[in-house]
């Protein structure tokens, strides 16, 4: 927990908007009850939004399960945002979230910002875990489907950022990647993930699952993998006009 609030206090000052996947805003014993063998904190969105004072934090809680994991996103106050919304866009049959094992709803965090006159989109996303490989699935794909015809709704800039766990070659990325730039691809990036991952050394496991894509109207002036190590995936920074 130390590491992560210590990236918040190296990285808010350059920073106007947070995307986060897992995050919990529960108490610690529905947390412990659900993880036992894990070290999940359970009011870690509260613990964020007291770090980062001067954003506005935004958490996108389930209706039928309020202590699920979800998305937040944090922004900076003096961003002109105007709404922050979020749907779902895969609800299993029978959702489990027990141990390592979440097999969850999943959901399309996005705000708007009115930037100068015009609207931009940007959208925060946590892709469906099986607990198998990145690879196509019916429920991956029909995934897509919904979250890119949001997008196509959109007039204006848009991004589309986070854990998608989709493989680089997967239908269910090009679906998302129509009409749109994958900067993970465009700059050759090698891996998203971090020595933290469990699988990092092992070379028939590829270090893939996070991304940033952008319609052609977002201008990127800057997109790296960071170097901070707060989890086994790697933080992703993007600076952008349009």
């Amino acid at each position: 927990m130390y590491s992560l609030t210590r990236f918040f206090r190296k990285r808010a000052g350059d920073t106007d908007i947070f995307c986060l996947q897992e995050v919990c805003n529960s108490p610690q014993a529905v947390v412990d009850q659900r993880h036992p063998d894990e070290h999940v904190h359970g009011p870690l969105f509260d613990k964020i939004s007291a770090e980062l004072k001067g954003f506005e934090g935004s958490f996108a809680y389930f209706d039928d399960d309020p202590n699920r994991m979800s998305l937040a996103m944090f922004a900076r106050q003096d961003v002109p945002l105007k709404t922050i919304e979020d749907f779902i866009v895969y609800r299993p049959a029978q959702p489990k979230e027990t141990g390592s094992a979440v097999f969850s709803a999943r959901k399309l965090q996005y705000i708007t910002l009115d930037l100068n006159g015009r609207e931009v989109l940007i959208a925060n996303y946590h892709g469906l875990w099986n607990n198998g490989p990145k690879t196509d699935t019916p429920e991956r794909i029909d995934q897509s489907k919904r979250i890119k015809q949001f997008l196509d709704g959109f007039d204006g800039p848009k991004i589309l950022c986070g854990d998608f766990n989709l493989l680089p070659e997967t239908e269910s990325l090009q679906i998302l990647e129509k009409g749109m730039r994958n900067l993970v691809k465009d700059y050759k990036i090698q891996s998203t993930r971090t020595p933290l991952y469990r699988h990092y050394e092992n070379p028939s496991e590829p270090n893939f699952a996070d991304y940033i894509l952008v319609s052609p109207d977002v201008k990127v002036k800057r997109f790296e993998v960071l170097s901070d190590m707060v989890s086994d995936h790697a933080a992703l920074f993007l600076e952008f006009n349009y």
